[in-house]
């Protein structure tokens, strides 16, 4: 698909992404001169309509929708049997990518991106598209900071159909609500579940619930209560934390009703964070301006010395009085100020710098010497399935080998969990296109193609698959199928059947156990009445009960001038020319011939041999017959 060029003015570049449904190529308008997206419809799907309808209702939904917070839609179109949707490129990142580069953002920074995924999905919902699949995959994050909602991979105008998703697990099930789970109906407040989940990571580093399978994960979200996101990040603000526990309610009814609402929560958490940091901002210039002040004066006045004297005098007689408690207060005095100074001193003194070592490809085991001895700690993440590299061995670490940062900090390692085995689905029985869309649902791909007939099976159902049903194999192996031809049948060889009547072709072809099929008939120097085409041709392979078409020959048309003097012609005589063939006998020419009209000329024709018959006022003046055995 690389190279192409879609519509005469998109090219196709390199692949940046896909699903099962579609791929995103990179893709440049020559039209334009610009940079853009291409999603492009899987080719494997095109030939199945639900499929396109459903491509086709993405786009136009998404197409309706225009604001900074969505990735803009440009154009829709159909190359062929390749079905496409042109958008808007946008240079950056993922959300997904961004959390693991830098792990758990800031308050400040998630209320940011959160303030716009929710400003995004308001302008969505307020023109009836619900996204369904809100995850951090589908964030993107530009240079400067800007998120943009992109991939309506599944989104629907709920104004034209009001059709559920039963049955199926929309998404990607670490972000999907518990009413997506149970494949019930789905709403606005769905998004905000799935931006609740996309928060709660945004500021713990973690989804809120992991398992094996899909399954397992599905029910949690239906059964389970996430963690508070306090237990896992203390520094998080109470009240965002509540704002994420209210969005992630498994009741609809308890969520915030609207985007408007979240993003208004939000807002508001925003706002008073602001008016803090302007609060501190105030006292720290007013400190400024404190110590920018001149000091006093030290000047000696006249008759101030004995005042004073006598003062410190009586001063230093009530000190001694109260010496020993004075001492006790001095001593708890300097305790707390040696510990807050340990304290500072072990949290501020600068660490050591160390290299942190490339443990990718090593076992955990090994990466924890590693590590350790280069003074770091770590934290194992959830592993990820993977074909290429054995189970607990590294396949990705963060900050990566080669950086510098301080002893001790925390290294994140994502182990493998070797290859993915996923159960292969039973799809004997099925056609190709059903095959095709259930082992893409299941991890599977359609793999080789063979066919054998069957007394039993229909023809074009699958017989046979290999690997067989319930066997565990890796994601994307592909699975291949033996297909029926149905029962075994002689093939008959086409008689020929031109030159033959139409009657000694009925007997030809009942006698093969053939059938007649469409019949035509054209003009044709061959007998009127004999076959002069078929389909298929003579030879050809036929089983018993098909049908060929025929041709039957009409005759030749012979035209004929019939010429009739003006003088055989009364004052507004009624001219009649009738022609009688093999079809019947039909009036060619009828009208009354005018006053100032000179001789008459009238073209007909006929079937060979045809009789002529030609009346004026009623009375016969010509009879006779054209053609072979005529005049």
């Amino acid at each position: 698909m690389v190279g192409r060029v879609l519509g005469g003015r998109y090219a196709l570049g390199e692949r940046l992404g896909g699903g099962g449904t579609a791929f995103v190529y990179k893709g440049r308008d020559s039209l334009l001169n610009r940079t853009v997206a291409v999603k492009v419809l899987n080719t494997q799907l095109t030939s199945d309509e639900d499929f396109v309808a459903k491509f086709r209702r993405e786009a136009q939904a998404a197409a309706s929708l225009s604001n900074p917070h969505i990735v803009g839609i440009y154009d829709v179109g159909q190359d062929g049997d390749i079905y496409y949707i042109v958008m808007e490129y946008v240079e950056g990142k993922t959300l997904k990518h961004h959390i693991m580069d830098k792990g758990p953002l800031d308050t400040s920074q998630a209320l940011d991106v959160a303030m716009q995924i929710a400003e995004g999905l308001r302008h969505a919902h307020r023109h009836g598209v619900i996204h369904r699949d809100i995850k951090p995959h589908n964030i993107l994050l530009t240079r400067d900071g800007q998120a943009k909602v992109a991939d309506f991979g599944i989104a629907r105008a709920t104004t034209s159909s009001t059709l559920t998703q039963s049955g199926s697990l929309m998404g990607s099930v670490h972000y999907l609500s518990p009413e997506q789970a149970r494949g019930g109906f789905t709403n606005e407040r769905s998004d905000i579940y799935s931006l609740g989940v996309v928060l709660y990571e945004m500021i713990t580093g973690q989804v809120p619930f992991t398992g094996d399978n899909v399954f397992s994960i599905g029910l949690k979200h239906l059964q389970e209560s996430p963690r508070p996101p306090r237990e896992l990040n203390k520094d998080i603000d109470p009240r965002l934390e509540e704002i994420v526990l209210k969005a992630m309610s498994k009741e609809q009814g308890a969520r915030f009703s609207s985007a408007d609402g979240m993003l208004n929560a939000l807002a508001d958490i925003a706002g008073s964070m602001e008016n803090q940091t302007e609060r501190k901002m105030s006292k720290r210039r007013t400190k400024e301006q404190a110590e920018s002040l001149p000091e006093l004066d030290n000047t000696y006045v006249p008759g101030m010395n004995a005042a004073s004297t006598t003062r410190r005098n009586d001063m230093a007689t009530k000190s001694k009085k109260k010496t020993p408690w004075l001492t006790i207060v001095s001593a708890a005095m300097l305790m707390v100020m040696l510990t807050t100074v340990m304290v500072l001193f072990y949290v501020f003194w600068p660490r050591p710098e160390v290299e942190v070592p490339n443990v990718v490809g090593h076992s955990l085991q090994e990466a924890e010497v590693l590590l350790r001895a280069a003074n770091l700690s770590y934290t194992i993440m959830d592993g990820e399935w993977n074909s290429a590299v054995p189970a607990n061995e590294v396949i990705r670490q963060q900050p990566e080998g080669g950086r510098v940062v301080r002893s001790g900090r925390v290294i994140q390692i994502v182990p493998s969990r070797g290859p993915e085995l996923l159960e292969v689905p039973d799809i004997v029985g099925m056609t190709l296109l059903q095959a095709q869309i259930t082992l893409l649902e299941a991890g599977f791909v359609l793999g080789q193609q063979s066919t054998r007939s069957s007394e039993t099976v229909p023809v074009e159902q699958i017989i046979e698959q290999n690997p067989r049903v319930g066997f565990r194999a890796e994601r994307d192996q592909q699975i291949d199928v033996v297909v029926s031809t149905g029962p075994v049948i002689v093939e008959l060889s086409s008689p020929p059947l031109v030159g033959l009547s139409e009657i000694e072709v009925v007997e030809t072809l009942n006698a093969l156990g053939l059938t007649v099929g469409a019949i035509s008939r054209d003009y044709n120097p061959a007998p009127y009445g004999t076959i002069i085409g078929q389909s298929p041709q003579a030879g050809e392979r036929l089983r018993p009960g098909e049908a060929i078409a025929i041709v039957i020959s009409r005759g030749t048309l012979l035209p004929v001038t019939v010429h009739i003097p003006r003088s055989k012609l009364p004052a507004n005589a009624h001219l009649e020319i009738s022609v009688e063939d093999r079809e019947g006998r039909r009036v060619v020419v009828n009208r009354v011939v005018a006053p100032g009209e000179e001789d008459v000329n009238e073209q007909v024709s006929g079937i060979e041999p045809y009789r002529l018959i030609v009346k004026i006022d009623g009375r016969v003046d010509r009879d006779e017959t054209i053609g072979r055995g005529g005049n």
